[in-house]
């Protein structure tokens, strides 16, 4: 009986033992499928460190963008207004749904074709109706008004009107040169400046303060503002002399043609008029066609848009004929502003204190006598602090300039003689000598901002700052809040009674103006003053914020010590405009845009693929080279290379990713570790209990062959 129990408890201990081997040998293999996945997460993780992703970078626009088909056509500043086009190895170029909708609607075949301004004028309307232009950019880029209708099922696109009607002339003329060798018009929309670097800039900070401002009528003008005619005048004489006829040129000769008429209204039925009017319109057309020539045996003849020789007198003009005539207009332009504006011109010295016979305002000895006996102020009203002493030289003033302003403290001061009406001074109260001062700051304000590029009446897109349309709305913003914040005659500071004009630390009102962002007096109102540095500073700084919104670090605050301008960072970088011949106007950028796009797709032919849109997979597509980039060279043609070669595209470290990978990699490492600790636990406790078995085993074997001994020796006797 106790063999057989032995026995037994040794079958037992034998199968428990073999099934921990088992279980062992499970843990070991799981163990070894941990470790190679272990292996293979490390491997991904390796390869997600070396992730790169294509970003835009332009250094005309601040900050880096993502790659969207969007982005590369789609006319902005980001692209400088010409199309990145996405293409097949064949040179066919990729459109998404909403291209591809226009192209159909325009009656382009995906093999390409031959265009004209109605089937061009399709596709933008078609793309107004996809939403990549908007309705009112279709329509001034178009000179046939279609109207799109888009089958919400199947997003085909007809037009109401097939029958076309024109935009009554509006609109611009198809190019179909345009990305096919025609020279590429200049759209570089700004070049990035920092303050030391505007300060010494042409087009701003070298330009002269017109401080003769404040003290002229409407229909007045400064000695600055004529010099700078006459210079105007005599670039546009320089540029016809070497054969060249600008824009300025074209604008000069349509001021004309207005002013002309608006002088002479009451003789519009008279022969003189007519004829002098439909010469001006002649000398407009011949310089809008200076470049359609028609050569025949060596002259050079002007046509028009339709290739139609332009009659003079019923005779064909010739080229040298036409830059005769429209040169003899602006010669009569320079020599009649010379002769209406020469002795009206107001100078400084009619309006500081800058001549050493001028006395100051506050002396008791301002009161003179003249030759006839007559009692008269010698004083002027006005005077200019430069960091904190008057400056009474005429030269030095005439010459101060814009970076003068952004470097240095300039107030300007006035005593409480202001002129309600220029040229007559009138001693008011307080009340109307502070607005009367007021609106001589705004004059000088209008003035200073439209270098910047801003003004309240005239477009002056392509100067300054002026660049684009965000830019112009930015500018717009900063005047309004600089109006504010200063011309309002409630928001004043008057505290204080120092009214010492020797000394500008002993003056409450230069003490105010030097302080708060707004006008400074004294509380009896005898002296008026405004920085008007600190007026520059905070229009460049709300000029900021409007771009940069809330994330702005830069704010104006009621004084100096609680403002931060932005012209305090040395290294913020402005943009301003690259250059004189850049095309300025967002609607001829534009078509200019999508000429290129459309001769191309003419040239090239198309295919749609409705994923492109798909930021990943148009990504990875250009890496692959399932894709290629085709882009404007200098010589006015598109050339196809790879995404690493294209001037704006760059390949960069994929930070996201590889933080997406490394947390995946810590979560399934944590996640592998601990099953991977557990079966080591599990493995000890097996060996531990497989030891413990081999133990028993060997006890259980010696008993069941000592009563295997003990039976045979009992038989055995």
């Amino acid at each position: 009986m106790g063999l057989a129990a032995s026995q037994a408890r040794f079958l037992c201990l034998t199968a428990r033992k073999a099934s921990c081997e088992y279980k062992s040998t499970e843990l070991a293999q799981q163990k070894l499928e941990i470790t190679n996945q272990l292996a293979d997460i490390s491997n991904d993780y390796g390869q997600a460190l070396n992730s790169t992703k294509l970003m835009w970078s332009n250094d005309g626009i601040d900050g880096d963008y993502g790659l969207t088909y969007s982005l590369l056509m789609s006319p902005s500043p980001m692209n400088d207004f010409n199309p990145y086009m996405i293409t097949t190895p064949s040179g066919a170029v990729v459109l998404n749904d909403k291209y591809a909708a226009a192209a159909r609607a325009a009656g382009i075949s995906k093999a390409g074709g031959i265009g004209s301004q109605m089937s061009r004028d399709k596709f933008i309307s078609a793309l107004s109706s996809q939403g990549v232009v908007t309705e009112a950019t279709a329509q001034k880029i178009t000179q046939y008004d279609y109207k799109p209708v888009v089958d919400s099922k199947t997003n085909k696109i007809t037009f109401e009107n097939e029958t076309t009607v024109t935009n009554s002339g509006s609109g611009l003329v198809w190019n179909p040169a345009a990305g096919m060798g025609a020279e590429p018009l200049n759209k570089g929309a700004a070049q990035s400046l920092t303050l030391a670097d505007l300060i010494m800039s042409e087009t701003i900070g070298l330009q002269y303060v017109d401080w003769a401002k404040v003290a002229i009528s409407s229909n007045e003008i400064t000695e600055i503002e004529y010099n700078r005619e006459l210079d105007r005048l005599d670039k546009l004489r320089a540029s016809l002399n070497a054969g060249v006829v600008s824009d300025d040129v074209i604008n000069q000769l349509y001021k004309d043609l207005a002013n002309y008429k608006n002088n002479n209204k009451s003789q519009e039925t008279t022969d003189t008029y007519k004829n002098e009017v439909a010469r001006l319109e002649k000398l407009i057309e011949c310089a809008k066609n200076i470049d359609n020539i028609d050569e025949v045996d060596g002259k050079k003849y002007l046509t028009d848009s339709s290739n139609n020789r332009i009659k003079v007198n019923g005779n064909d003009i010739e080229v040298i004929d036409a830059l005769t005539n429209i040169k003899a207009q602006i010669i009569n332009d320079y020599d009649t502003y010379v002769k209406n504006n020469n002795a009206s011109a107001k100078k400084l010295k009619d309006i500081y204190n800058i001549s050493a016979n001028d006395l100051d305002y506050n002396d008791n000895k301002s009161k003179v006598k003249n030759a006839l006996g007559q009692e008269v102020d010698t004083g002027k009203v006005y005077s200019i602090v430069q960091n904190g002493v008057i400056n009474h030289y005429e030269d030095e003033l005439k010459y101060m300039t814009i970076g003068d302003l952004l470097s240095e403290q300039i107030v300007l001061m006035a005593n409480s003689n202001i002129p309600t009406t220029p040229g007559k001074t009138e001693s008011g109260n307080k009340a109307t000598d502070l607005k009367a001062f007021s609106e001589a700051v705004a004059k000088i304000l209008d003035s200073i901002v439209s270098v910047f590029g801003y003004s309240a009446t005239e477009n002056l897109r392509g100067i300054g700052f002026n660049v684009d349309d965000a830019s112009e709305e930015a500018l717009k913003f900063a005047y309004e809040m600089v109006r504010n914040n200063y011309l309002r005659p409630n928001s004043a500071v008057d505290t204080g009674s120092r009214k010492n004009d020797h000394s500008m630390t002993d003056n409450s009102a230069y003490i105010n103006a030097t302080t708060y962002n707004s006008i400074g007096t004294d509380d009896s109102g005898k002296y008026f003053a405004v920085s008007i540095s600190q007026m520059v500073a905070s229009f460049l700084t709300y000029y900021e914020n409007a771009l940069s919104g809330s994330n702005t670090s830069y704010v104006v605050g009621k004084s100096k010590d609680t403002s931060t301008y932005v012209t305090d960072n040395s290294g913020y970088m402005y943009y301003v405009q690259a250059s004189d011949d850049v095309v300025t106007s967002n609607v001829n950028k534009d078509s200019d845009f999508f000429d290129q796009l459309y001769n191309n797709i003419l040239e090239h032919g198309w295919r749609e693929d409705d994923a492109i849109d798909d930021n990943e997979y148009l990504e990875a597509s250009l890496k692959n080279g399932r894709y290629s980039m085709s882009s404007l060279n200098q010589d006015g043609y598109f050339y196809q290379t790879r995404y690493n070669d294209t001037g704006y595209m760059v390949e960069v470290s994929d930070t996201d990713a590889i933080a997406r990978a490394e947390a995946e990699f810590t979560a399934k490492k944590a996640e592998l570790t601990y099953k991977e600790d557990s079966i080591d636990i599990k493995t000890k406790k097996l060996d531990a209990e497989i030891a413990a078995i081999s133990t028993e085993v060997e006890s259980v074997k010696n008993i069941i062959a000592k009563g295997i001994e003990k039976t045979f020796s009992m038989f055995s006797n």
